[in-house]
């Protein structure tokens, strides 16, 4: 009776840890238009194509609402805004717009943070 919890509790952890390898694989990478080699952060001004009100209207024209919060940074190797938009719903909107052409390439649910 012994072997039998064992073996099951063997198979439990190996099926826990082949879905997580899974489900970890299956996030999608942004493939933006401006790629990052090692730029430091202060660069990323220059470098982004799209100045920063234009990347902000692409984003609420899909996502009707208030931007709350952008920031150029490195997503996955390409260079983005981040942005949280405040939607008409009430919702937080987390959103990824490439810098070199306006395109949304990632959206998210966002998290309010409270102080």
């Amino acid at each position: 009776m012994v072997e039998r919890k064992s073996g099951a509790k063997i198979c439990a952890l190996v099926f826990a840890l082949v879905l997580t390898v899974a489900v970890s694989g299956c996030e999608k990478k942004v493939k933006g238009t401006i790629q990052i080699k090692g730029e430091k952060q202060i660069a990323f001004a220059e470098m982004a194509r799209i100045p920063l009100p234009a990347a902000v209207s692409s984003a609420t024209q899909k996502y009707p609402g208030k931007a709350i919060k952008v920031e150029l940074i490195n997503l996955d190797g390409y260079l983005v805004y981040e942005m949280e938009i405040v939607t008409k719903e009430n919702s937080v909107l987390d959103l990824a717009v490439d810098a070199g052409n306006g395109a949304i390439l990632k959206t998210g649910e966002g998290k309010v943070e409270r102080d």
